[in-house]
This record gives C-alpha cells, structure tokens and sequence, in this order.
C-alpha cells in the first residue's frame, strides 16, 4: 500500500499579516520565492519588498524570510527531496504502481510514499525507480514488516506527492513519452494489478476510463486483448482469509484479458518485474509458440509443378 501525505515547512509565511501562523502552499511559496529574488535585484529594502509582495501577491512575508531568501540560507523547498520530472521509464513506472487500486492514501503529516507488498521484486523494482526520479545516490531500503507481513519501501517527496495527486488524465505526457516509457507504466500496472494462471493474462481495476487507456496504450505495442467487461459488482461480499472478516465492495470492478496469441508479444515488449509472474508468462507464451509451429507444419503445402 502506498501511502503519500504532505508536511509543511518552518519557514513564516502569512497570507496576510495575521495574529495567527498559516501557511501558503508550496506553490504559492515557489512563486512568492523568485519575486523576492527580482524585487532584491531593485535593491529594496525588506520593508520595502514586504510592501510590494503584499500589493501584487496578497501575501505577508516576514523580514526573517525575505532576509534568509536574499541571503539563500533557507529557500522555500526546505530539506524537501530533488524531483526529477522529466519523462522516464523510472517515472513511467512509479506512476503505473501508483496508478493501482488500493495503491495510493493520502495523509496530511508527511509527505511520505510507502509502498508495502508481498513481492520482494517488486519492492525493489519501485525502490530503484523512486531512488532515481528523487536523485538519491543509492535505492530506498527494502525491509521486512513482520506485523504486516509485506516488504516495505519508503520514501518522502512533497514534489513527487504534488505530481502525483494530478489526475491520471494528466500524466499521460510522462507516460506515453516513448516506447520505453509506456512499457514501463504497463508493467508496473500489471505488477500491481496483474494476474496470470496458465494462458490467462487479466488485468483488473475499479476505474473503467483508466483500463480503456490502458488497452489502447497495449495495441500500441500490437498486443491484443478481449473486450473489457464487469468482474464484479459493488456491494459483492468479499472474505479476508486472514482475519476472517468479509468486506463489501464499494466500488464496481472491471477486467479485460491478453488474447492468448498476444502473450509472446506482452511478454517480449512489457513483462513482469515480478519473478514468479514473469516465470508464468513465460512458459505461457513459449506454449504458444510451440503450439503456433506445430499449427505451421501441420498445414499441407501446395506443389506448384502441379499448376
């Protein structure tokens, strides 16, 4: 489960001049940061800068913030993590784990990202995705939780929290950038919400829209697949083999499947980072390889010295 929360810095800014402390949003702060910085290139005085902010932004900045900005001992992003957010197959990816049901919970503390599963792999898959889109000079840790009995991922971005609390409509810059970056998202996706027994390759999800999206981002990699259909309906009783409870589901849910001549294909452009499901995948589509070959010897070739 991956959960992604925000935490403001200490810095004192005001909306206005308060008897209160309240924040600003670490948009507003950015945008409050550069016009300090021209308005100290006039050669104004703080008083004079608190003033002019006041007048064009609406926003009361204190002689403390003005003089640590001018002086660039504190900036408006604090200790908060490097955000690289240029499209890649690392941000492709942890956009697509992100982009799972039950993946992302947002909490207003911190801005940290967990991600908490049974795959190890997995685990460290995102690890080295979010390590390189958040300029960290080695992958996060990937540690053992007992009580939860997952393997867990930690991380804290407030960038990375902003970005990815867009709606997925508006990720589609990143994550059809290039081949490499749609496969990614794919099989990050399916590493999530994927599940494969025998010849059977389902994807399954609660937003329709998104599994639509998805279909077609699959053709574009010539991978065929059935029509998506309803897996199961909100209000079905679901049971929790551990603690014995049953749940309701809240929310529709939806599947489609890869037609089984497409699995070479899915598992030659996107696969699995998931050891035991790419395993599957693969005996899968070399079965069909297998059986498609059989199929081309077995068709009688015609002799044309007979024409």
């Amino acid at each position: 489960m991956l959960f992604i929360g925000i935490q403001t810095d200490s810095l004192s800014l005001y909306a206005r001049q308060p008897k209160k402390r309240s924040y600003l949003a670490l948009g507003n702060r950015i945008e409050l940061y550069y016009l300090v910085s021209q308005l100290i290139q006039l050669r104004l005085s703080y008083r004079q800068i608190q003033q002019a902010v006041l007048q064009r932004k609406h926003a009361w900045l204190s002689k403390s913030t003005i003089s640590y900005w001018a002086r660039r001992i504190h900036n408006p992003l604090g200790k908060v993590s490097q955000f690289q957010s240029g499209p890649s197959p690392e941000l492709a990816y942890v956009i697509g784990v992100v982009l799972g049901d039950g993946n992302l919970n947002i909490h207003g503390y911190n801005a940290e990202l967990i991600l908490a599963v049974t795959d190890y792999d997995f685990a460290k898959e995102f690890s080295a995705s979010l390590a390189t889109i958040l300029v960290q000079p080695k992958p996060y840790k990937v540690r053992w939780h007992p009580r939860k009995n997952r393997w867990v991922v930690q991380g804290s971005s407030i960038l990375l929290y902003n970005f990815l609390s867009r709606d997925w409509r508006n990720l589609k810059k990143w994550i059809e950038h290039c081949s490499r970056c749609r496969a990614a998202f794919l099989r990050a996706f399916y590493d999530a919400e994927g599940s494969i027994s025998g010849r059977k390759l389902s994807l399954h999800n609660t937003k329709k829209a998104l599994l639509l999206y998805i279909q077609d981002l699959l053709n574009q990699h010539r991978v065929e697949t059935s029509r998506l259909y309803l897996h199961r309906s909100k209000g079905t009783a679901l049971l929790d083999p551990k603690s014995g409870k049953v749940y309701f589901r809240r929310k529709d849910g939806f599947s489609f499947i890869v037609r089984t001549k497409s699995l070479p294909q899915f598992a030659k452009e996107i696969g699995f980072s998931i050891e035991r499901k790419q395993k599957r995948l693969a005996e899968a589509a070399r079965g069909v390889m297998e059986r498609t070959l059989i199929s081309n010897e077995a068709i009688p070739h015609s002799d044309s010295r007979g024409l």
